[in-house]
């Protein structure tokens, strides 16, 4: 099977940017092809959400996550429970 992936090296390895569809343990050969210049770093959120990252805007969704965390969902302390 010849499939070929985006992916990005980061700290002394290869991650792919798509899901692969193989199983765990599969042996694989790797060519690599270095992408053409000017092409843009990923933000932090879109290279860790893989296959899913082109789906979403990921600023949007960082910004939401963020938003969420302000929100109280606890009650409050009742002084006399």
């Amino acid at each position: 099977m010849l499939k070929t992936v985006k992916g990005y090296y980061t700290k002394g390895r290869i991650e792919p940017a798509e899901s692969l569809g193989l199983k765990e343990g599969a042996e694989v050969e790797v060519t690599v092809s270095l992408a053409p210049t000017g092409t843009r770093a990923p933000e932090p959120t879109e290279s860790t959400a893989g296959s899913w990252g082109a789906l979403i805007d990921c600023e949007k969704f960082e910004e939401e996550v963020y938003e969420s965390r302000l929100l109280t969902t606890r009650p409050g302390v009742s002084p006399w429970a």
